[in-house]
């Protein structure tokens, strides 16, 4: 049914049992899904499981040759058949590239292989009623998503055959805080939001506020570091049972892809709370001969070690970069499937002593796109959230000697990117000490001095052969640290050992 034809009917007609209402987490390493629950009026996920435990599923395909089938899921990533299966994974990274596969001596769109991903999904549905008729879908899209990504999902929804059904595609970090303001707060709120993903880890601060008998949420970071992913801990993991395998058994092709499917099934008894007091017996029956091996507490600290220490810097960087160290929390939500772990719990919970971990944190972005998506139907009454980013510059920023200009960041871009060094040659002699200018400039061309970078000490140069390589970085929204660097010119004036740092502080 069109959203829209649902969205006209009554709220007696609404309630019909047959109806569903679905948020859809499309993610680029596991997919999961919720439907609103009309009659206890919250959200409850769907298990996509099959029974492996999880109630997601990996964001995975793959065609086997022998049979022209498709398969998705778990059996995707841990079917090992006759070598000739073609698997298709990130699918959602993969968007916004027109990218294609060759499938078959066939070409097919990234797109067209995701609506197949997403036709089995939402065919869970009938799992739950028979009859289920899906009548309107919010699905999450991350935050790197391009336009022409954008554009490439709605296209992979209308193959599948739900073009009508679709409401919006969603920043997943909306629906987070849709899911956890049901009703606006009554005092001002700072909020972090910490997802935990294949990719990446991203964190930023929002401030929540009631505006307009609705909630708006203020973005004032969003960072992130790739540093901490879920993917470079399975690598890690993997690597850590092949010590083992490796360690009794020559190496070979076929034994490292048993490997890679035994550390994706295994992985997750590394963080029980059990393997404290007790070790775990890790069994390898795919060897020949087959063994054992005893896996400590210890040795899974010691694995983690360096992730918990990145994420004390990671968190310590986003209260830097918005409110300052000693800035209060009200809250900290924890989302996406690294926060499965109890490594990951334990790092926030020493920072966070009073965080409150959900059960099920992969799944709470999709029951959030739920809530989302049935407040858009007019069935939940919850009010509506509307997401702002201030962290964007609207001025670029630049230096000046009052007469050249020498553009550093460029406006529309958020504040807490890297931002490229830029090289310039001074057009005048230097004789010690150079003062330039930080400014901004409006769309008008209007300048607003915000400070001045003073260099003193600098080596003594003719007009025309003193060049810099300047680069910006922000410490924090409103503090900036330019670093100039003397890379020299051509063999007659080659590089000095000259490098100043400069903070200014300003106002976007």
């Amino acid at each position: 049914m069109n959203w829209k034809h649902y969205k006209a009917l009554s709220p007696t007609q609404k309630r019909d049992e047959i109806y569903y209402i679905i948020g859809l987490d499309l993610g680029n390493d596991s997919t999961g899904m919720a439907f609103y629950s009309i009659p206890h009026n919250h959200p409850e996920f769907i298990d996509l499981s099959g029974g492996y435990g999880k109630p997601s599923v990996p964001t995975v395909m793959q065609y086997i040759s022998e049979t022209k089938e498709w398969v998705f899921g778990e059996y995707a990533v841990l079917n090992r058949g006759a070598g000739t299966e073609i698997t298709l994974s990130s699918l959602m990274e993969r968007l916004g590239h027109a990218d294609y596969v060759d499938v078959d001596r066939r070409s097919l769109s990234v797109a067209s292989v995701l609506a197949l991903f997403i036709k089995e999904i939402l065919g869970n549905v009938r799992s739950i009623n028979p009859k289920a008729e899906i009548v309107g879908i919010i699905a999450t899209v991350p935050a790197y998503f391009s336009d022409q990504a954008y554009e490439e999902l709605r296209r992979a929804f209308a193959i599948a055959g739900y073009e009508k059904e679709l409401i919006d595609l969603i920043p997943d970090r909306e629906c987070v805080l849709s899911h956890y303001y049901k009703t606006a707060p009554d005092r001002p709120q700072r909020v972090m939001l910490l997802d935990f993903g294949a990719r990446e880890i991203r964190g930023g601060l929002y401030n929540v506020i009631a505006q307009d008998g609705g909630i708006l949420a203020t973005s004032l970071s969003s960072l992130f570091s790739d540093a901490i992913s879920m993917s470079k801990i399975n690598q890690d993991i993997t690597e850590f049972f092949e010590s083992f395998v490796f360690a009794e058994v020559k190496q070979t092709r076929q034994l490292k892809e048993h490997v890679l499917a035994f550390s994706h099934q295994h992985r997750d008894m590394l963080f029980q709370k059990n393997i404290r007091t007790k070790p775990i017996k890790a069994y390898f029956n795919f060897t020949y001969p087959p063994f054992q091996q005893t896996i400590t507490h210890q040795q899974v600290q010691n694995l983690m070690a360096p992730y918990t220490r990145r994420f004390d810097i990671f968190i310590k960087d986003v209260l830097e970069k918005s409110i300052g160290p000693s800035g209060e929390v009200d809250a900290v939500l924890c989302v996406g499937g690294g926060f499965e772990m109890l490594w990951a719990r334990e790092a926030i919970g020493g920072l966070f002593p009073h965080t409150e971990f959900y059960k099920n944190p992969k799944m709470i972005t999709c029951e959030g796109a739920a809530v989302v998506a049935a407040r858009a139907l007019g069935v939940d009454t919850g009010d509506w959230l509307v997401l702002e980013d201030r962290h964007q510059l609207t001025n670029d920023i630049c230096l000046t000697d009052g007469v050249n200009f020498l553009p550093l960041v460029e406006r529309n871009v958020f504040w807490w990117q890297n931002h490229p060094p830029r090289l310039v040659i001074v057009n005048q002699e230097i004789t010690g000490d150079l003062d330039l200018t930080l400014c901004t400039r409006t769309q008008n061309d209007e300048l607003k001095n915000i400070g001045c970078v003073k260099l003193t000490e600098l080596p003594s140069r003719p007009k025309g052969v003193t060049r810099f390589e300047i680069s910006l970085k922000f410490a924090s929204n409103t503090d900036v640290v330019i670093t100039v660097r003397d890379v020299g010119f051509g063999e007659l004036f080659p590089r000095a050992d000259y490098v100043r740092e400069v903070r200014v502080s300003m106002v976007i």
